[in-house]
């Protein structure tokens, strides 16, 4: 493994620190990703120790595009 690149013991993706920082994560599956978005769907709810992602400095502040967005009400006829 790069010696730039580390793996949180927690949730397993990939940080590369070599590489921009738009897609220095690597998840299992899916797209690259930032420091940022990890945190705001992830590291944030992580309750143990080890987390990878922890420095502020690295992750910058989630934007309202990084988090997952509320699910839109939804009438399905029943009574309130």
């Amino acid at each position: 493994m790069d010696t730039c690149a580390q793996v949180c013991p927690l949730c397993k993706v990939t940080i590369d620190t070599s590489a921009s920082a738009n897609v220095e994560v690597i998840f299992s599956t899916g797209q690259p990703s930032t420091r940022t978005r990890l945190w705001a769907r992830v590291c944030q709810y992580a309750k143990g120790k080890g987390c990878i992602n922890t420095d502020p400095a690295l992750r910058g502040t989630p934007g309202p595009r990084d988090g997952y967005s509320d699910a839109p009400d939804m009438d399905l006829g029943g009574a309130a």
